[in-house]
């Protein structure tokens, strides 16, 4: 079933210049609540046919609204760079922070459209998986409080190369034609099926197509106007529903999460093995099998078929697993040019502002390059579940947002391994009092660490429910028996080697 068009009927420029006083007013007051509240941010996708008023709208909202709170975002020069990310990088990277709103041209629809368009023999194989990126961006998105809106502005082949002609017959405005736009123009049809199919696999009812008629200016400029005041009176009311979060007393945590884990079906959290079965390993065992992984590691990075490639190293466990050593041992093989080490804290205001995963986002490596986190994406059902910082809706549905990014960065044949560095309480109690102790460690306790030993048991648990639901063959969880700090980073070091030679075959 087609889309309805808005705006088909004409408006003369007496009607257009006395309703748009009232329209611009309304505008910029919605813009200022929005700044104000930062309750939400909008993302604005603009796509069309050539000659319909992309650039026009846009312009428009500029001048309508208060340009210092608006970027606009067209992807033609990042094309050729953003190849060495996964596709949806670019789009993460420029997401616009709460009170904030950003237009994209195209947007991530570019993605369809222009593939579908230039090379469909090619893009044929891919088109599922792109529809499905792009639904799940945009369930995404509204649930981390990205609206959007989404407009497609159209108009009859006849006018457009009415518009076309009229354009190239002046020298003063014959630039405005581009080739692409020509290329659209001839090909009329062709582009029409393809949008045609784009919107009707897009369009839900959570994020609906907009679809406007460009034949007349005054009549597009209100339509588009109101569309875009209608969405940011939508997500004002939509703030105000908001459900109150809440708080468990502190007491009721660690129980709360170990009977939902029962719920599930998971075994008890003290199961994880702490300890190597093999024993521990003395120091000249670990000098010289050190070297060699550290070696071996080396040389993986530096074959030719690997910076065809990258990886993704996340590191999680409890306070004191020893993580940053096991990264050391990793690093100390490596060209500092060649990766890059992520410590993930408590998000700042910055990073609040922005959907969850955005922070990761921005951190995905280049092609040949690794990007090791400390600690990473899985904090939300961890940290934010065990201590009820984050809505039980929100971490619940972050573990399917948590495999979909993975898969992404898979798909760009990235390398993706996470370590779960698993110790025992009574090892942790024992690093802790030692650092204490220790004035050029003391730095790596603080109190936050001593009063996570209350959540151990809630945190090992919420681990296991991790490791369960996000294991899969593209991204897989290893657990690493930390009570060994030389074991530890030995398994570390072999996995790593492993992951890398089954990628690179």
């Amino acid at each position: 079933m087609a889309l309805p068009v808005i705006g088909t009927r004409r408006m003369s420029k007496e009607q257009y210049e006395r309703v748009l006083p009232s329209l611009r007013d309304a505008l910029l007051s919605a813009q200022s609540r929005l700044q104000k509240d930062k309750d939400f941010s909008l993302a604005v996708i603009v796509t069309g046919f050539p000659t319909a008023g992309r650039s026009e709208i846009v312009n428009q909202f500029l001048e309508w609204l208060d340009p210092k709170h608006i970027r606009v975002h067209a992807f033609e020069k990042m094309r050729k760079q953003a190849r060495s990310w996964p596709p949806m990088w670019r789009y993460w990277n420029t997401l616009p922070a709460r009170g904030e709103i950003a237009i994209y041209f195209m947007g991530w629809y570019e993605d369809f459209i222009l593939p579908a368009l230039f090379s469909p023999k090619k893009a044929g194989k891919h088109e599922q998986r792109v529809i499905e990126r792009i639904r799940q961006l945009e369930r995404m998105l509204p649930a981390d409080r990205v609206r959007i809106l989404k407009l497609h502005l159209t108009v009859s082949s006849r006018t457009q190369r009415q518009r076309i002609t009229s354009l190239r017959s002046s020298k003063l405005t014959r630039w405005r034609v581009t080739r692409e736009d020509r290329w659209l123009v001839k090909h009329h049809d062709e582009v029409a099926r393809v949008t045609k199919r784009c919107l009707k696999a897009t369009h839900t009812k959570d994020n609906p197509w907009h679809v406007v008629d460009g034949t007349d200016p005054q009549r597009r400029s209100f339509a588009a106007g109101n569309l875009l005041l209608g969405e940011l009176d939508q997500g004002f009311k939509a703030a105000t529903r908001a459900p109150a979060r809440h708080h468990w007393p502190e007491d009721r945590q660690s129980a709360a999460v170990q009977l939902d884990s029962r719920r599930a079906g998971i075994a008890d959290a003290a199961s994880f093995q702490t300890r190597p079965l093999a024993g521990e390993v003395d120091d000249d065992a670990y000098k010289v099998e050190l070297e060699r992984l550290q070696g071996r590691f080396a040389l993986l990075t530096r074959r030719s078929e690997f910076q065809k490639r990258g990886a993704v190293f996340a590191f999680e466990g409890m306070d004191a697993a020893g993580k940053g050593g096991a990264i050391r041992r990793l690093t100390a093989a490596l060209d500092a040019r060649q990766y890059n080490v992520i410590p993930v804290s408590a998000p700042n205001p910055d990073e609040l502002a922005h959907p969850y995963l955005w922070r990761f986002w921005r951190h995905v490596p280049d092609r040949g390059e690794i990007a090791i986190f400390d600690r990473s994406w899985y904090g939300r059902v961890l940290v934010e579940r065990v201590r009820d910082l984050t809505a039980e809706a929100d971490w619940q549905r972050a573990y399917d947002e948590i495999k979909e990014f993975e898969l992404q960065l898979a798909e760009h044949r990235i390398v993706v391994h996470k370590f779960w560095l698993a110790v025992s309480k009574q090892e942790q109690l024992s690093r802790f009092k030692e650092r204490d102790e220790d004035k050029l460690k003391r730095f790596k306790v603080d109190p936050e660490d001593w009063a996570n030993r209350r959540f151990f048991d809630g945190y090992a648990t919420a681990a296991r429910q991790m490791i369960q639901r996000t294991h899969t063959d593209y991204a897989p969880w290893t657990v690493i028996e930390a009570d060994d700090k030389k074991y530890a980073r030995l398994k570390v070091l072999r996995t790593v080697c492993e992951a890398i030679e089954r990628a690179l075959g």
